[in-house]
């Protein structure tokens, strides 16, 4: 019986998350657009060369990098926009009696928060590493001859897919449980958003300490040249840490929380 209604809670949340309007909406930005904007920006490289640099090319500010490594620049796009999908699913929890609805099926309050939990993570995940793969797919195909095999890659791209949909998966994580502890998206927005658009990697350019935040470690694990990925464990170590203590702290609320009263 109980394992009847946790299976029946796990496709209630599965089912919940899938046809919320907002991943409606964020579904074909990652699955289509990102990876359209990847084909696109090869076919741009492979205009201008695949072994081109700024002294022989003065509108480039850097080196086009290694053909490993094209394609990963266009999976920034996705990144924000999971992060705004996390923010909003964490938000959504306390909307119209949600949770009070859900925990007729399963009363366990810790059990529910598990069952969620795990749930939305391997969701995240999933999308985060479809998507990637998508769009390094799509930016092989566009190199043509010149690219790598789109369908098997290499070993190390494999690696860089893999890195990139830990970074994308950490960080949405953490948005929504940002988001589920202030039972509001803006938290989660306003904290992460900004370092999304160079913030991050301004403060980490200056002050050492600013190197460990999220979006700075997320983008530690993303391959858009060979300066990048430089301490993936050290990266993957602190964004854990990250999620897991904002997870914590929205576990401990909600578990003391009278969800009854929440409107």
């Amino acid at each position: 019986m109980m394992s009847s209604i946790k299976s029946y809670n796990i496709l209630s949340e599965l089912y919940k998350i899938f046809y919320s309007r907002s991943t409606q909406i964020v579904l074909p930005i990652v699955f289509i657009l990102q990876p359209l904007l990847s084909y696109i920006s090869s076919k741009q490289i492979l205009t201008v060369g695949l072994n081109a640099t700024p002294e022989t090319n003065s509108s480039l500010a850097e080196p086009i990098p290694p053909i490993e490594y094209i394609g990963f620049d266009a999976i920034l796009l996705g990144l924000f926009a999971m992060i705004i999908l996390g923010a909003i699913l964490g938000n959504m929890e306390y909307k119209n009696s949600s949770l009070r609805t859900s925990l007729l099926l399963c009363s366990n309050k810790v059990v529910f928060f598990v069952i969620k939990f795990i749930v939305t993570c391997v969701f995240i995940f999933v999308v985060s590493f479809v998507s990637i793969y998508l769009s390094i797919v799509s930016a092989q195909f566009g190199l043509g001859r010149e690219g790598l095999n789109p369908l098997l890659l290499n070993k190390n791209v494999w690696y860089f897919i893999l890195l990139g949909s830990l970074s994308w998966s950490l960080l949405t994580v953490l948005s929504y449980s940002i988001a589920f502890y202030f039972k509001s998206s803006l938290g989660a927005l306003l904290f992460l958003l900004p370092q999304v658009y160079n913030l991050g990697s301004f403060l980490a350019d200056r002050i050492q300490l600013a190197k460990y935040l999220p979006v700075s470690l997320g983008q530690d694990l993303i391959a858009t040249s060979p300066l990048k990925i430089t301490t993936p464990g050290r990266s993957v170590l602190f964004l854990s840490i990250w999620v897991l203590v904002i997870s914590s702290f929205a576990y401990y609320k909600f578990l003391k929380e009278d969800v009854g009263n929440v409107r």
